[in-house]
């Protein structure tokens, strides 16, 4: 292989004049080496699964399992890991290994670079929307009838900007997720997902990953580039603007706050990325702490500054609150009103994590939503292009049109709640019996129907603990990490920063990691001119 001149795999917008110590750090990163690797048996078939080894594994039992014994070696030894549910006798932590594919899922170059392109113009649409009361409002007013959870950021929400925000920046490390829709063979095309506004994860491990696909090709002597299984670090992205956040910040004494749950399976993915932040400025430190510990540990000053057992707080970075389930009692919800009441620097803002939810992201599919808050008719476009239809569920004729639809074709599409983190969805029948049972029903209001998105299938290996190795048909979920730093009226910082890959079972429905139904994956990027 040959090197040549380093180039960035980035896209970042911001003012350099504020952060030279960090343009400087980029021009020192992601190297990619020059391409002579021959596509011969890489396709996007439209009738022929594919995957990155060919046509085919042709790997015996044997090799297979020396592949899988290293691999899992290769995992423990890089931090590719994740709590176990389980704990020693004497109640020391247990690990094992993240649920990862044995090698790099397939995706085609033009459609992963139009899902990096749009990235910019989502990270400002987010913040736009964000901004907006009257359609934040609007959109919510019927969810906030009937879903308790919602009803409790939404008083938060309330509160802080009737009391006038006192910290007018917000910070977004998000993530954009996208499918490749194939129902049309001859318009292979991506298609959103969902945008994840609060505790996005999978930056730091998917950026491990790739040396360790790197890893298993190069034993099985699969050839390939770096700009096949390119180079990613998102995790650095998000430390950049943490810290860009704490320079703005302006008190060098302050600390960043990570909001943790007491048992976190992923606490290796959040302290990679503590040390991300460490190993860009080792003067800054970052604390951990639970909702619990905030409301008993952290008070306010008198002009907002957030102290935390006597530090002062310049970030709030939030890895929990984005579940019921994290909030049993008045003492958490307590904990979220606090930090939002404070002059640190939130990630996500109350008005980010509400922009995040599903109600929003199916309101933004509807005529002229976009063209509300993106004047510029390129962006509109890229935007546009990701979406599929979503309907409305709110009791009323138009409601009431989704509902028939949902009943009529439950297969073709997905019924979400305002949740995160996976597991919440319904498909299939489950549709519609739940539309029957709650078709006169308000519940009905917390709901969106969105279109089913159609993948391709391939084929890999699911290394996932407690499971056997099986050569399986998968298909793969993209996902964009973004950053985004500013205020009503002026944007400080406007970043792509890298991308993970998960992949589930084919047929199968659900696909958060964390929840068991997927693993980490990397892209294998191929030319679509070889179909």
């Amino acid at each position: 292989m040959t090197h040549c001149a380093c180039v960035y795999v980035i896209a970042v917008r911001f003012h350099p004049q504020r952060f030279p110590s960090l343009l400087s750090a980029a021009a020192k990163t992601f190297p990619v080496i020059s391409s002579n690797f021959k596509h011969q048996d890489n396709q996007w078939n439209k009738t022929n699964m594919v995957d990155c080894l060919g046509s085919e594994f042709l790997v015996d039992e044997k090799r297979l399992n020396e592949v899988l014994d290293k691999a899992k070696a290769f995992a423990f030894t890089k931090g590719i890991c994740m709590q176990s549910e389980q704990r020693g006798q004497d109640g020391t932590m247990l690990t094992q290994h993240y649920p990862f594919t044995l090698f790099p899922s397939v995706v085609p170059r033009t459609c992963f670079q139009e899902a990096v392109d749009c990235m910019l113009d989502f990270n400002t649409l987010i913040h736009k929307v964000a901004h907006d009361h009257n359609f934040l409002e609007n959109a919510l007013k019927n969810v906030l009838e009937v879903d308790e959870f919602t009803q409790g950021l939404w008083k938060i929400y309330t509160q802080v900007r009737e009391e006038g925000y006192t910290q007018p920046l917000s910070l977004g490390l998000f993530r954009n997720d996208f499918m490749i829709d194939v129902q049309d063979p001859d318009h292979v095309q991506i298609k959103q997902v969902e945008i994840n506004t609060i505790a996005a994860g999978a930056a730091s491990l998917g950026s491990l990953l790739v040396h360790l696909h790197r890893f298993t090709l190069d034993i099985l002597g699969k050839h390939y580039n770096k700009e096949v299984v390119q180079d990613i670090d998102a995790s650095l992205g998000a430390a950049w603007g943490i810290l860009k956040a704490w320079e703005l910040y302006g008190r060098k004494q302050a600390a960043i706050l990570f909001v943790v749950r007491e048992t976190e399976s992923n606490i290796f993915d959040q302290r990679h990325l503590e040390f991300k932040v460490f190993s860009l400025n080792p003067g800054v430190r970052v604390l951990r702490r639970t909702y619990l510990d905030i409301y008993n540990g952290a008070s306010l000053t008198e002009d907002k500054r957030l102290l935390v057992d006597g530090d002062e707080v310049a970030v709030v970075y939030l890895r929990a609150g984005y579940a019921p389930a994290e909030f049993p009692t008045h003492k958490e919800w307590g904990a979220r009103l606090k930090l939002e009441r404070s002059l640190a620097i939130k990630c996500p803002s109350i008005q980010y994590h509400l922009a995040g939810t599903k109600k929003i992201q199916q309101e933004l599919t509807l005529p002229g939503s976009v063209e509300q808050f993106m004047k510029d008719p390129a962006a509109v476009k890229r935007i546009r292009a990701t979406f599929v239809k979503q309907f409305r569920l709110d009791l009323g004729p138009e409601g009431d049109q989704a509902v028939e639809l949902g009943k009529t074709h439950p297969d073709m599409y997905v019924l979400k709640p305002q949740r995160e983190g996976g597991g919440h969805n319904l498909y299939g029948d489950d549709i519609r019996e739940f539309l029957e049972t709650h078709k006169d029903s308000k519940e009905r209001n917390a709901y969106i129907l969105m279109e089913r998105i159609f993948p391709k299938a391939q084929k890999n290996y699911l290394v996932t603990p407690g499971r056997p190795l099986l050569l399986s048909e998968v298909t793969s979920e993209l996902g964009i990490f973004g950053v985004y730093i500013g205020s009503a009226t002026e944007e400080k910082m406007n970043m792509q920063c890298g991308h993970m890959v998960k992949t589930k079972l084919f047929g199968k429905d659900e696909g958060g990691i964390s929840t068991g139904h997927a693993c980490l994956d990397t892209p294998f990027l191929i030319n679509e001119d070889q179909t």
